[in-house]
């Protein structure tokens, strides 16, 4: 009876080390269920995540953002050299025990709120998930106080159009509890790109062109005091 027991058991181990298809990793750290990123400080935050393939076979798959709770004006990219603003990514393969390392995660924030989402590899020909692990981006140093100037309720910040052709227009306002700010726009590694120096207490219509910037997503903030007040998101497109 202990050998049947014995070998139940070593079948139950192998099946469940089977199952484990493929591994997620981040700086060397393998991600068994949960990775925890930091947003205590700035206002976008690129995460490399590698994939690698357990099987002895080639796997084409997909990746799915599964967004269960993203905090308001959160943005969320996938990106594969290029950052894309689905949530499904084309078809890619990954091969046999060889790391995939072209995989990154943006995440752009205004408030240290909590955003949770699910990151799923999918078969690319049935959309089944195959694994997946949880990404929580959160304030770790928020039991620490820091002294934060308030935010003026009047502090506003708009574009249009958007998407952007050749240029757009800047709609801004910055509280007079401020003594001097920025408009910045950075692209998706969080360079920047351009930026437009303002007074605090200034209310105006700003044009930026953006001829010489190629297609894709951009964020554009409001800074005050070099604080970094609102992001939002900007599209060009020719």
């Amino acid at each position: 009876m202990k050998k049947h027991i014995f070998f139940i058991a070593l079948i139950s181990l192998a099946l469940g080390l089977k199952a484990q298809t493929f591994q997620f990793a981040n700086e060397g750290e393998v991600i068994s269920d949960t990775i925890y990123f930091n947003i205590s400080s700035g206002d976008l935050t690129v995460d490399f995540i590698s994939f690698t393939n357990l099987t002895t076979e080639n796997k084409e798959v997909k990746v799915y953002l599964e967004k269960t709770d993203t905090a308001n004006g959160a943005e969320l990219f996938m990106c594969f050299e290029n950052c894309i603003p689905d949530t499904i990514s084309p078809a890619f393969t990954l091969n046999p025990n060889v790391e995939y390392t072209t995989f990154d995660l943006q995440y752009s924030y205004i408030t240290d709120r909590t955003s949770v989402v699910r990151v799923h590899l999918l078969d690319a020909t049935t959309m089944q998930s195959l694994q997946s692990f949880v990404v929580v981006y959160k304030n770790l140093n928020a039991s620490i106080t820091k002294p934060t100037k308030p935010i003026n309720k009047i502090t506003s910040l708009e574009v249009y159009p958007n998407p952007a052709n050749y240029n757009t227009t800047i709609n801004y306002t910055l509280s007079s509890n401020y003594n001097s700010g920025k408009i910045i726009i950075r692209n998706m590694i969080g360079k920047e790109v351009k930026s437009i120096s303002i007074n605090g207490g200034s209310s105006a219509k700003q044009v930026v062109s953006t001829s010489d910037l190629p297609n894709g997503v951009y964020f554009y903030s409001i800074v005050g005091d070099g604080q970094t007040i609102s992001t939002k998101k900007l599209i060009v497109k020719h």
